[in-house]
């Protein structure tokens, strides 16, 4: 039986990681700065992001370890996080993940963080995943692109977003992720050295909103990040099939839907 530590196993990510791997056999350390936080199937290790002693041990006879930081939006992240403290998370998660010799890292990025873009919360992955290549830990990235969960709300009337109706964008189910980490865990063979994208769907803003019976407001912000990030950014090209073929349980915009509506998470 092999171990696994996961970050933020309270979170979203974390937790659907947490989730799939305890139905596939694995002994899961769950991380969290919570020392009363109950996770399903596995042990709760208190450690702090910030504290690269604790995190080592935390990390110590790992067989793999998941690496998650909260977004710097996330309204549950602790008072004065920033991009600053999530590439210093992600850093400090690294490094002790190397000093506790883990033969597997895996470490959750973002679509859109394969080079800088300017964007504060985009370049924050970008920085933790050069500075995983510079240290050389065996590594695995993730990077999920937009969660199908953010996109509905009970009793929403209208979805509204900075894109054009018609032009498309990816999706994936935040359980999915964990499944598909799941199988990433499995077979460090393969994937070491790998980069995932990960997509369900591939839909317009329009395609969504009909989906959910609501109607689509294009709107307008005046913030320069947000206009960069969906002006000018390109949807990355993803194997939604061979993505089927690792995890044939990947869900469709409308399948996630429909579990949702039949109380399936």
């Amino acid at each position: 039986m092999k171990t696994a530590v996961v970050m933020g196993a309270t979170g979203r990510q974390g937790g659907a990681v947490t989730k799939h791997l305890v139905e596939a056999g694995w002994t899961v350390r769950a991380v969290t700065r919570n020392p009363s936080a109950q996770i399903p199937g596995a042990e709760t290790v208190v450690a702090d992001q910030d504290s690269p002693n604790e995190l080592t041990s935390a990390f110590n006879g790992a067989d793999a370890v998941f690496s998650v930081q909260p977004a710097p939006h996330d309204p549950r992240a602790p008072q004065g996080y920033s991009p600053t403290v999530e590439t210093r998370w992600g850093r400090n998660v690294a490094d002790a993940a190397l000093a506790a010799q883990v033969p597997h890292l895996v470490y959750a990025s973002l679509v859109a963080a394969q080079s800088r873009t300017g964007v504060a919360s985009f370049d924050s992955k970008w920085e933790v995943e050069r500075h995983i290549a510079d240290i050389g830990v065996p590594t695995t990235v993730l990077r999920p692109t937009t969660f199908m969960n953010g996109l509905h709300h009970p009793g929403m009337k209208k979805l509204t977003h900075l894109l054009h109706p018609s032009v498309g964008y990816h999706l994936i189910a935040v359980d999915d992720i964990g499944a598909i980490a799941a199988e990433v865990f499995a077979d460090p063979a393969r994937f070491i050295g790998a980069d995932l994208t990960l997509a369900g769907d591939l839909l317009t803003p329009l395609e969504i909103a009909n989906a959910l019976g609501v109607e689509y407001e294009q709107i307008q912000v005046d913030d320069p990040e947000l206009r960069k990030v969906f002006g000018t950014t390109a949807e990355p090209e993803v194997d939604i099939e061979a993505l089927r073929a690792l995890h044939p349980g990947l869900r469709t915009f409308a399948a996630y839907l429909s579990d949702v509506r039949n109380g399936v998470s």
